[in-house]
């Protein structure tokens, strides 16, 4: 009897899986599917009745290790990666610039590289009520499409579980995701080489997603009814950097005010995210995010920080800027750095891998460089991070989503006392002053 051979299913129960979709696409016998958790996480599941053992979905999979491939394009600083330029600015179409959540540079762009023939297709992500995880991945060929994929989704998403449609289309692809798509992307790369000078690879900026029990919790704040559309940061309808807002079967528009995703972040952050170094998105051509920190910014309607990593991404933006569709100023990188947290993010990072170890659960391979670039963590620094990851492995302990969503509104509460509290008590502190 052949020996067999690791497959992704220890991954998913260590909670190391990204949810990316890659294990979905090396797998050639569609023994792989997606289910989502009492908690909300997305997760694959093997067929082993169709299963042949050979072991692919493990290779590629980024969650529990970076190959070789991988690790040998790992900047110097993973933390901060390779920065060519960094821009501030806006889409000048009126249309897209007024449905964007900040500036809507990654539509301008996609619009840009689809009207000119660059790429034939992109791969985004869209929001979508009917799903169990409130999100879908998409292969868009228009600019209408592309602008109905507006806005970011706080939720997972298996992004490269599409490179099996994309293998079939012709030309180039962009394909817009965080950096465990772009992980996933790569490690995938290494099986897939047809399709290595194919992509281009637009990274938005992220600090954690939320598991898909968060819409359903945010949700329920603002209706009980059934909704048709959730958008987690609307600027069409609320002013930047916008309120969350749902739409109900019936069309009626519900607002929940923006401070509500910040108290539950926490809350539904999953255990992987807390173990991820790469907030900037360092394997992209270009990388995508809010403008933090970096003074001159339209806070009112909203802008766009805009990195270019590699030179072809570089070529590709200056593109879009000669065409006009993307309107850009330069701006520091080490002041764009500064504004995304990296100094706390190294530490975090360390702390939750120290305390993930002190667990018993498996640890990533990742490159020695990131360890290198951490910052040291104190005791008590662990021993918050240990309570953060045991709550998000917690979350799938629950009997059903509805006992989950009474603990969380629970927690909601204590939260919303806690920054009511405390507002009045900066309100007096600058009274007294």
């Amino acid at each position: 009897m052949p020996k067999k051979r690791n497959d992704i299913t220890n991954i998913v129960e260590q909670y190391l899986c990204h949810s990316c979709g890659s294990c979905f696409t090396s797998c050639g016998h569609d023994s792989i599917s997606y289910h989502t958790t009492v908690g909300g996480y997305l997760f694959p599941k093997i067929d082993y009745d169709s299963c042949t053992n050979c072991g692919l979905c493990y290779d590629i999979c980024p969650g529990d290790h970076f190959t070789d491939y991988l690790k040998n394009q790992t900047p110097e600083d993973p933390f901060v990666g390779t920065i060519i330029s960094a821009y501030i600015g806006k889409s000048t179409d009126e249309k897209i610039y007024k449905n964007s959540q900040s500036g809507g540079a990654v539509t301008a762009l996609l619009k840009s590289l689809l009207e000119s023939g660059e790429i034939s297709a992109a791969i985004v992500t869209s929001m979508n009520a009917d799903s169990s995880s409130y999100s879908e991945a998409k292969i868009v060929t228009s600019v209408e499409e592309l602008i109905q994929a507006q806005k970011s989704k706080y939720v997972p998403t298996n992004i490269t579980s599409l490179m099996q449609k994309i293998e079939k289309v012709d030309g180039t692809i962009a394909m817009v995701g965080l950096s465990c798509h772009m992980h996933g992307l790569e490690n995938l790369l290494t099986i897939k080489r047809k399709l290595k000078n194919r992509i281009i690879k637009i990274g938005l900026i992220c600090d954690r997603v939320m598991t898909s029990a968060s819409v359903d919790f945010l949700s329920k704040q603002m209706t009980n009814e059934k909704i048709s559309d959730f958008v987690f940061r609307d600027t069409l309808n609320t002013s930047y950097p916008g309120d969350i807002t749902v739409k109900t079967k019936q069309n009626e528009l519900k607002i929940l005010n923006k401070k509500s995703r910040m108290l539950m972040k926490d809350f539904f952050t999953p255990a992987r995210c807390l173990l991820c170094f790469d907030k900037m998105n360092i394997y992209a051509d270009i990388v995508i995010g809010d403008p933090h920190g970096i003074k001159g910014v339209d806070r009112i309607f909203g802008e766009s920080l805009v990195l270019t990593r590699t030179s072809f991404g570089k070529n590709i933006l200056d593109k879009a800027m000669s065409c006009n569709d993307i309107i850009l100023r330069e701006t520091s990188s080490e002041v764009a750095i500064k504004g995304q947290s990296i100094e706390v993010k190294r530490k975090k990072w360390n702390a939750h891998m120290n305390a993930w170890d002190e667990l018993g659960y498996d640890m990533p391979d990742y490159p020695s460089s990131v360890i290198l670039h951490s910052q040291n963590v104190t005791r008590k620094e662990i021993n918050i991070a240990k309570r953060n990851l045991e709550h998000a492995i917690s979350l799938d302990s629950y009997s059903s989503r509805e006992e989950l969503l009474k603990d969380a509104s629970k927690y909601y509460n204590i939260k919303l006392i806690k920054f009511n509290v405390s507002k009045v008590l900066n309100f007096i502190k600058r009274i007294i002053k």
